[in-house]
């Protein structure tokens, strides 16, 4: 069953937020002596790929990944679930980190999400903290929020207690907890992405099953500016969560706080394509 949030709004009214601006998404490189260094995990999965590509130049990249394979020389191969000097020491002088690895099936079985989910997660914030990391940005998913899907609630916003439809998204809320908890213990900044429906390459919406899909859709240069937002956005406060998805005008899921928090500014709609077919 899918859901469409009501009627369908004017362009200008995305996603319930009237006045959302639109940006140039030119994003272009970064002088050599100005670049941040921004360590990315999971550099492999697609949305590693997808960061590593919209953003070129702009970064100096640390890239670690469990299994980084031969076309991926640039890659550190670490296995996150055992604390391991070898690769903690990289966190030394990072401005940022990125979090992507993960178990990321949205199916898969406790077994399978202990190491990569729960465990994984503390070791890399242990070693953030450690180098005195000043920002971390995790991705999280909206499957912590999917158990709303047919209950008929309105907006599915960040503050609504938690609902995760399984063991996946139990394992992303657990993410985010640990992430609060280091927050508040040390001077880490923690923002953490309900990362919507990116699809591998092609991300193209017209593929996506139904518009429950397309009201949680995230474009690849949406993702890109996303994340950076989170990563160097001024905040009051060193815990954020935020929905991630593009400007979807017919979605449940309110993007107003990563709009007004952390100034993201979405380009795609899920469902501009689709009016013109």
């Amino acid at each position: 069953m899918s859901h469409n949030g009501g009627p369908a709004e004017t362009p200008s009214q995305p996603n319930g937020f009237p006045n959302l601006p639109m940006i140039d998404d030119d994003l272009g490189p970064i002088d050599s002596e100005d670049r941040p260094t921004v360590l990315i995990t999971g550099a492999c999965g697609y949305l590693g790929r997808k960061l590593r590509t919209q953003w070129g130049d702009r970064y100096d990249l640390i890239l670690l990944d469990r299994t980084p394979g031969l076309d991926n020389n640039e890659v550190i191969a670490a296995d996150l679930t055992e604390l391991d000097d070898d690769w903690a020491e990289l966190f030394h002088g990072v401005d940022a980190v990125v979090h992507l690895a993960a178990h990321s099936h949205p199916n898969a079985s406790w077994d399978a999400l202990v190491g990569p989910n729960l465990d994984a997660l503390p070791n890399v914030l242990n070693a953030a903290v450690l180098a005195a990391v000043d920002r971390f940005v995790f991705a999280s998913s909206s499957h912590a929020m999917w158990g709303y899907r047919d209950d008929g609630t309105g907006p599915i916003a960040e503050d609504l207690p938690p609902r995760p439809d399984g063991p996946f998204g139990a394992s992303k809320l657990a993410g985010e907890r640990f992430g609060r908890s280091v927050s508040q213990a040390f001077e880490l900044t923690f923002v953490a992405i309900r990362v919507g429906w990116v699809q591998p390459d092609p991300n193209d919406p017209a593929t996506l099953p139904d518009d429950w899909a397309r009201s949680l859709w995230l474009s690849d240069r949406d993702l890109a500016q996303l994340v950076e937002c989170a990563l160097w956005s001024e905040l009051d406060d060193r815990f954020l969560v935020v929905n991630g998805t593009s400007r979807n005008r017919q979605s449940r899921w309110p993007i107003t706080r990563a709009v007004e928090m952390l100034g993201y500014a979405p380009l795609d709609d899920a469902f501009a394509s689709s009016e013109t077919e």
